[in-house]
Order: C-alpha cells, then structure tokens, then sequence
C-alpha cells in the first residue's frame, strides 16, 4: 500500500474518529441527566452556537491565523526590547500563541473534506443542525437519528476508502444498513422496525448531497412512522 493511500486512510479514520466523538457528545442527553442549568434545549442551542462559531473561525481561517501571526510577531518584537525579567513569561505567551497557530492549521487540515476546502467547513455545522432540528420535531425518536449519523456514514466511507471506490458504493451502503440495523436490533427494536429504518437511512445517506444534515432528521422522522419504540431523553 503506498504512503499517500495510507496518509488518505490515517486522515479518514482521523475524521470519522472525530465525527463518532461528536455524535456521542449529541446523546448525551440520552445516557445521563444533564446537569443544573442544562436542559435538553439549551444543550443543543449551545452546541449549534459553537459549531457555527467553528464554522465562521474556519471560513475566515487565513486572517485568523494571520492575525494570530502578527500577535506573535509583536510579541517577538517586545521581547527583544525589554528587560531580562520580563523575557520570560513574554517568551511563553508567544510560544502559546506559535502552538495555536499549529493546533487551528493542523485541525483544519485534519477534518475537512475536500470539498470543504472550496467551499468552508460546514460538515460540523450541518451536523448540528440536523441534530438539533430532529430534537425540535421529536425527541423521543431522535436518538435513532444520532446512531445513524454515527453509524450509516462512518461504515459506507470507510468501506468505500479501503476499497478504492472514488464515489459512494452500492456495497458501501448495504454494509451500512446491516450495521446500522443490528445495532438497533440490540437497542431492542423490533425486527421489521428496524429493518425499514434501516433501509430509509441508507437511501438518505445514500442519495443526499449532505448527509450529516440529512441523515439524523429524516431518520428521526421516519422513526415515527415505522413504530420504532419512544426513547425520551433522561
């Protein structure tokens, strides 16, 4: 296997790690009570602030990393006027400023998608948005959204990437929906239930131009009318 195939795996992996994560951070409200001053709304509200924040810090990602540029710079230039006893801690903010300035670029190589490099990071927003709309129509059914959004795309990408498919496979999504439908089965779905979901996620997946936006709110609404069992968060 040759180094930039492998690069292109690490980077996938890197970012479906990163997209599990997130979604897991989405479910909370289903494991665990939140606690005082969280509610199920200001949870979602707070998460759908940060990502559209990281999306607008990304978009405008070179005057960000600019700016934080000409801190350093600054910050250099004060150091070499000034005393012995100040060099010091001066020197250390301007290392912790170098340090964000890797941390932001790295990151954002990391996680786009090459489209994302066109057209801004939005995987994370539409995510969130997708999240947070099923949580309005119906929170009792929107953690089979969540598992979706973790699950149908993460294992249709990474089959797809080990199997030098360029574009979404047919393969890819029916490796999906087996998953994606035995994970239900053990969340104690019923079996037909289950098995539509599935085959609903899938083909949302599947057929959308944006399916972190997609996914988790067709699926949560399709749960509905399939009779998949109310799991209200905690």
């Amino acid at each position: 296997m040759s180094n930039n195939k492998m690069n292109l795996i690490g980077k996938e992996l890197y970012r479906k790690s990163v997209h599990i994560l997130l979604t897991i951070i989405l479910l909370l409200p289903y494991l665990i009570h939140l606690p005082w001053p969280l509610t199920l709304n200001n949870y979602y509200a707070t998460g759908l602030f940060l990502a559209a924040f990281i999306n607008s810090l990304v978009a405008r990602r070179g005057k960000v990393l600019g700016e934080l540029k000409k801190f350093r710079e600054n910050i250099e230039g004060i150091i070499e006027k000034t005393n012995k006893e100040l060099k010091q801690p001066l020197f250390l903010v301007e290392q912790a400023v170098s340090k964000l300035q890797e941390i932001i670029s790295t990151q954002i190589s990391m996680l786009e998608r090459d489209y994302e490099k066109r057209e801004g990071y939005v995987g994370l927003l539409y995510g969130m948005i997708g999240a947070t709309l099923s949580i309005l129509v119906s929170p009792e059914t929107t953690v089979y959204g969540l598992l979706a959004l973790a699950t149908v795309d993460t294992v249709s990408a990474l089959h797809d990437l080990f199997f030098n498919n360029r574009q979404k496979s047919l393969r890819g999504s029916f490796l999906a929906l087996i998953v994606y439908f035995f994970i239900l089965v053990l969340v104690g779905s019923p079996l037909l239930s289950s098995f539509l979901l599935s085959i609903i996620a899938c083909i949302t997946e599947y057929i959308s131009p944006e399916d972190n936006l997609t996914v988790p709110f067709v699926t949560t609404l399709a749960a509905l009318f399939v009779g998949m069992p109310l799991k209200p968060p905690l």
